[in-house]
C-alpha cells in the first residue's frame, strides 16, 4: 500500500483519473473523473464523474455525479454538488493508517461503510457496501491517474 497523510491527499487527488466501477446486481461501469480546486476555498476539491452505463450506444457517458471534498483535521468530509441532496454531508473519511480511510454512515435505517485504499501515486481504490431493510449492495471503484 502507498502511504499517504491527510495533508497530502487533496493535493492526490487533484487531476483526471480513469474510472472502473463494479456494482453488485448491476454489473461494470467505466468513465472518468476529474478533481480540481475549488473556486472559494483552497481545502475543498470539486469532483465530477462521467460513466458510460452498460448498453448505452456509441460508449457516451449517461451517467454523471459531482461532490465537494472538504479536508478536516483526520481526513475529509464529502458533499453532494448536484441534485435533490445538493450541500448534504455523503460520508466522512478518518485515516485508520497512513494508506486506508474508512467511514461509516447511518442513513434512516441503512448502513454505509466506505474506505479509500491507496495503492500507489497513480492508483485508488474506493469501495462501499450499503446494507439495511431496502438496501444491499456493494460498489467497488478503481481510479487510476491519467498522465500528462
Amino acid at each position: 500500500m502507498y502511504a499517504i497523510s491527510a495533508k497530502e491527499v487533496l493535493s492526490y487527488f487533484l487531476g483526471d483519473w480513469k474510472v472502473e466501477r463494479t456494482i453488485s446486481g448491476f454489473g461494470d461501469v467505466s468513465g472518468e473523473a476529474h478533481f480540481h480546486r475549488h473556486a472559494d476555498n483552497e481545502q475543498w476539491l470539486d469532483f465530477q464523474e462521467a460513466m458510460v452505463l452498460p448498453g448505452s450506444e456509441a460508449h457516451k457517458p449517461n451517467a454523471f455525479r459531482r461532490y465537494t471534498y472538504r479536508m478536516t483535521e483526520a481526513g475529509f468530509d464529502i458533499y453532494f454538488s448536484d441534485g435533490a441532496t445538493d450541500g448534504a454531508l455523503f460520508l466522512s473519511f478518518a485515516f485508520t493508517q497512513a494508506s486506508l480511510l474508512t467511514s461509516h454512515h447511518l442513513c434512516i435505517k441503512d448502513h454505509y461503510n466506505a474506505k479509500f485504499e491507496f495503492l500507489s501515486e497513480q492508483e485508488f481504490v474506493l469501495s462501499f457496501t450499503v446494507e439495511g431493510p431496502k438496501k444491499d449492495y456493494s460498489i467497488h471503484t478503481r481510479f487510476i491517474k491519467q498522465l500528462g
